[in-house]
């Protein structure tokens, strides 16, 4: 072993070692990420399919891959007028599918995810979109030339601005996940933040379209695959800068360096194998993010290194801050405003509520009536809030984005009022709880009339509400009052806790009425039992965070606004009348045509209704049956 050799492999044992050290340290978001780009196919796709194990190097195809090649394959055969043709082969891929539905918690028959799912695994939505083409322009090529200028805007959009641009926000988190010990959540907007998203969207479609140019070559594609290695880690850094400024600049870095590139990928061809042994989970849960740590680590060395020899065009790679912490003299030059505000926003300015009172309003957003210590300490508390992020950036734990060369900026504001952390008077949550019952219950009536064309009143109580809807919603605002400044957790919390709710209701409904069910999820995608679902799980989720985040925050301002007496009166009347339902319906309960007897479809084109969250009703012969 040459000299050179010896050193190119004490390099790439340093580099690996970094590399765990950052992995381990941003574990779950870079496993997420990674995850996330093999899910829409732009890297590590070959944790997701090891059914066609070749080369360890390569992205594998995914079952999205499959779909696409399916629905290109078809609207081909219909722009050349073989439409009859599509149409036989869209209904040989759907009884495939009705035949396949065996899994019961697996379901494709019912629900949002199904139609969705099935929609393109059959190739059926081409024909939904041409049928309506045809059909509001009335011309019989209409729909094909639609179908074909819509399919084409969508595929270049999700080509360029969605997958080609993930590839540089990859680069962008591990680069700045090797410096900083904190990695902000907005960094997957990174496109936007910056203002350069179609800028970078044409970077990469030009370096696409010349390494499809040298495909034609013998050694080309090969060669100049590794040519243009670091484009978007050059992008990621500097966005500023143009596209061909930026492929030529790559060139130049890697010249001399494609073989050992070369080399680097398959040094970990052991993990390859292992994670092929393994259906993909080491790939999800180690190789992945290892390899993303190690090659963000490769281009901080290959920058170095081209910085040092002065490769033309090199000084345009500016971010410093990107790789080298700036001292804390010069952030605050460019953090004045956060550094005034976090000096004269004293931490002592309110007292923390103690006893009781502070007990309630700390652990579950609660307090029995308007308390102005209460009120005071938590306009404190979200102005600390407000100022956390700035004062990681002062102390060097995030990066500045305001010296980046395409500036991401910070802006510091003082909070006039509590936030989504602010505590709910008692009163005000009851009304809450029958604001969100009532548009529930004007959501599932609303859609039984556009899908049956008549009025239902959905739920076991006869009343204008559906509980399970208030209860979620007040159980969310409650019991995760902890979490709201959190919301990746807050989003994960409110699916396990109100999907926990749906799942007892239903059980409890169930064994008290001797059988008799009000909703049955059994055929959705991901079902537990009939229950609950993954469709409704994520709803509940994005619910939540809409209703801790915008409408508690919207409904509150209002009510504080209105008489109290006036309000608990208007509270109570409801108490009555909902606790006189509650009374009647347990001996009586609401039942019909609609609420717990209809028609249903068993076609894995679900009707609306099926797609909706709590209480959707279905036919007892269906629920028998299917359970």
């Amino acid at each position: 072993m040459t000299k050179r050799e010896r050193n190119a492999v004490m390099d790439r044992k340093v580099m690996k070692a970094a590399a765990k050290g950052v992995f381990k340290r941003q574990y779950w978001l870079i496993v997420v990420m990674c995850l996330i780009a093999a899910l829409i196919g732009v890297e590590y796709t070959s944790s997701l399919w090891v059914e066609s194990y070749e080369d360890p190097t390569m992205a594998q195809p995914t079952v999205v891959d499959q779909a696409t090649e399916r629905l290109g394959t078809m609207l081909g055969q219909m722009a050349t007028g073989n439409e009859d043709q599509v149409r036989d082969e869209v209904a040989r891929n759907e009884q495939d599918i009705r035949d396949a539905d065996t899994i019961a918690m697996l379901g494709r028959s019912r629900g949002v995810f199904a139609s969705v799912l099935n929609s393109f695994s059959s190739g059926s939505i081409l024909l939904t979109v041409s049928d309506a083409a045809r059909s509001i322009l009335q011309s019989p090529n209409a729909g094909i030339i639609t179908l074909i200028v819509i399919s084409l805007i969508v595929y270049l959009f999700g080509w360029l601005f969605i997958q080609e641009t993930y590839t540089i926000i990859i680069r962008r988190i591990m680069l700045e996940a090797r410096t900083y010990e904190q990695v902000p959540l907005r960094r997957f907007l990174y496109p936007i933040q910056t203002g350069r998203w179609p800028h970078m969207a044409w970077t990469m479609f030009l370096t696409t379209l010349y390494l499809i140019l040298w495909s034609f070559t013998i050694v080309g594609l090969f060669v100049k695959s590794y040519s243009y290695f670091l484009v978007p880690y050059i992008m990621a850094e500097n966005p500023t800068m143009g596209a061909n400024e930026a492929i030529t600049l790559s060139r130049r870095m890697m010249k001399g360096h494609k073989w050992e590139c070369f080399v680097m990928q398959l040094s970990f061809i052991g993990w390859h194998v292992l994670s092929a042994l393994t259906f993909g989970l080491v790939g999800i849960f180690w190789l992945n993010g290892y390899q993303a740590a190690f090659f963000a680590e490769y281009y901080a060395r290959l920058r170095a290194l081209a910085k040092g020899n002065g490769v033309e065009g090199s000084e345009r790679l500016c971010d410093e801050a990107l790789f080298v912490r700036p001292d804390r003299a010069t952030v605050e030059v460019v953090y004045a405003d956060a550094a005034e505000a976090i000096a004269s926003t004293s931490r002592e300015h309110a007292q923390r509520p103690t006893g009781f009172t502070g007990l309630l309003a700390d652990w579950f957003g609660i307090t029995l009536r308007r308390n102005g210590k209460v009120d005071a300490w938590q306009r404190h508390e979200a102005q600390m809030d407000a100022l956390d992020h700035a004062q990681d950036i002062l102390d060097g734990r995030c990066y500045p984005g305001r010296l980046a060369p395409a500036p991401i900026r910070t802006k510091v504001e003082r909070v006039s009022g509590p936030d989504a952390t602010r505590s709910y008077t008692v009163l005000n949550l009851v009304m809450m709880f029958f604001i969100f019952c009532f548009v529930g219950w004007i959501w599932e009536v609303t859609l039984a009339f556009i899908t049956e064309g008549m009025f239902v009143n959905r739920g076991t109580l006869h009343g204008p509400w559906l509980p399970i809807y208030g209860t979620g919603g007040i159980a969310i605002l409650v019991l995760l009052k902890k979490l709201r400044s959190r919301p990746a957790l807050e989003f994960v919390a409110a699916m396990a806790l109100c999907g926990a709710i749906e799942y007892f209701s239903s059980w409890y409904l169930e064994i008290t009425h001797d059988g008799q069910r009000w909703w049955d999820y059994t055929g959705y995608f991901l079902n537990l039992n009939g229950r609950i679902c993954a469709e409704g799980l994520l709803t509940f989720g994005l619910g939540g965070l809409a209703i801790v985040y915008l409408l508690a925050p919207a409904l509150d301002d209002l009510l504080r606004r209105a008489n109290v007496r006036v309000l608990t009166v208007v509270a109570a009347v409801l108490l009555v009348a909902y606790c006189c339902d509650q009374v009647y319906s347990a001996q009586h309960p609401n039942t019909g045509a609609g609420i717990t007897d209809y028609k249903g479809s068993d076609t894995i084109s679900a009707p609306a209704v099926d797609s909706t969250i709590p209480l959707v009703p279905v036919p007892q012969a269906v629920a028998t049956q299917r359970s």
